[in-house]
């Protein structure tokens, strides 16, 4: 069986300061260089001067894992 490897990204969260209007933190799923992995990427800038960058890294196996485990299964699937 052949697979191909993820591409992509896909963002989950933005937040925007209410007296500016700017993004001052976001999340968001995408692929690793080798796509061979998931990368959760947030960028917080909440607090003026600070730029704060988290990445968690996770295999597209480890992720089917958790969804399946902790997921709620739709009906009708």
């Amino acid at each position: 069986m052949q697979k191909s490897a993820a591409t992509e990204a896909m963002t989950l969260l933005t937040e925007y300061d209410d007296a500016s209007g700017q993004e001052v933190r976001s999340l968001h799923l995408e692929s690793s260089d080798d796509g061979k992995a998931v990368l959760l990427i947030e960028i917080d800038e909440r607090k003026p001067g600070i730029h704060r960058e988290v990445r968690y890294e996770i295999t597209p196996a480890e992720l089917i894992a958790a969804i399946r485990a902790h997921g709620a299964k739709l009906p009708g699937e």
